[in-house]
């Protein structure tokens, strides 16, 4: 994640992960929501990266278990020797004595794909080990907090959480995505590249590096030395004829 620039959501992430951190006990829970292509992703692998954390990356119909078996995985691979096999009892058992992940960050992302059984197990687990939790998904996780049907059993996931969230939102000023998706890669860039480039992204994260990437493709082609609003323009064009 070398090649990663810390936005202004993306430091607002961090700060919160680290509060998640740094709070006591059965508190150390935070969530991380918003749109697809806001860099939820992106954001995630930084921090888990930064802050010496695991990143388990959920998918529907996901249960206890295979979350168990992904997070000892996980662990293996950060140098802790952690069997994947036995029940998700065992497992659970397992993984807090071996004491790896006390006092240490867990990033579950797309967790709106996970039943609250699931969430509750993972509360659970920062729980009794002492780690840090947060999930991130989009607004549908932000709503099964709310849901009438489950939201009694998700009561102790959300008093947790508290105030430690995030909400990414799209990028508004032409001048900051400029800053953060062009200047790293074709340096200095005028007001006019800048604001056709919001235009045509609507500050969407996902959507400005495919751009992002289509011209630099267009410029080296075409032996462009400088971005400006006609690549902009000629590598939007030629995007929307590849979807």
């Amino acid at each position: 994640m070398s090649e990663f620039v810390e936005t202004v959501m993306a430091g607002q992430a961090r700060a919160m992960c680290e509060a998640v951190l740094a709070a006591p006990r059965y508190s150390r829970l935070g969530q991380i929501t918003g749109d697809p292509g806001t860099g939820k992703t992106a954001t995630t692998m930084w921090l888990a990266e930064e802050l010496d954390g695991l990143r388990i990356e959920a998918w529907a119909k996901m249960g206890e278990k295979t979350m168990l078996q992904e997070l000892a995985l996980a662990l293996t691979e950060a140098g802790h020797t952690v069997e994947e096999t036995g029940t998700s009892n065992t497992l659970m058992q397992r993984i807090i004595r071996s004491g790896a992940i006390k006092d240490r960050l867990i990033i579950i992302d797309e967790a709106n794909h996970l039943k609250w059984p699931v969430l509750e197990m993972l509360r659970s687990l920062a729980d009794i080990s002492g780690a840090g939790l947060v999930i991130a998904g989009t607004d549908l996780l932000a709503k099964k907090f709310s849901h009438p049907q489950i939201r009694v059993f998700l009561a102790q996931f959300r008093q947790r959480v508290g105030t430690k969230k995030v909400v990414m939102q799209p990028v508004t000023e032409a001048a900051e995505l400029a800053a953060y998706v062009l200047a790293p890669r074709f340096g200095q860039i005028t007001r006019a590249s800048a604001k056709a480039f919001k235009a045509k992204t609507g500050g969407n994260w996902r959507y400005a590096v495919a751009l992002s990437d289509a011209c630099a493709r267009l410029m080296e082609n075409e032996n462009i030395d400088q971005l400006d609003e006609r690549v902009v323009e000629t590598a939007a064009a030629w995007m929307a004829g590849e979807s």
